[in-house]
């Protein structure tokens, strides 16, 4: 039987086909790294799972004051890379990092489907 991260990384590992996508991982809105998958060794993942969502919750903070609806996906782009973190459930984020050889519209339609898998199974 097949376990619940074993799952979650074959999410990731879909996510990551996709071209242009350096890093990718499933953190809980608390900022908890549950799975992750990169392109690159040598990145920090736990930190970066705790930054992304609280970056999110600021976000979803803001977005309710401002015309009380959340937010489901945010983009933060710099000259090279975009970081995308996309709602997957009441209690989940998927994050992706994307160099700018990605295409965003693939990306944010694989990031659809992966919301939709993780929340079947979490």
């Amino acid at each position: 039987m097949e376990t619940i991260a074993n799952m979650l990384e074959k999410i990731l590992e879909e996510i990551l086909s996709v071209g242009g996508v350096e890093l990718c991982a499933l953190v809980s809105k608390q900022g908890l790294l549950m799975v992750s998958r990169e392109a690159s060794p040598g990145f920090d993942n736990e930190a970066f799972a705790a930054l992304t969502a609280t970056l999110f919750m600021s976000a979803e903070s803001t977005t309710m004051r401002l015309n009380k609806q959340k937010p489901k996906s945010i983009i933060v782009e710099t000259n090279d890379k975009k970081l995308i973190i996309y709602e997957a459930g009441p209690n989940a984020l998927i994050v992706v990092l994307v160099s700018n050889m990605g295409f965003i519209g693939l990306i944010l339609n694989e990031l659809k489907k992966a919301a939709e898998k993780t929340r079947n199974i979490i």
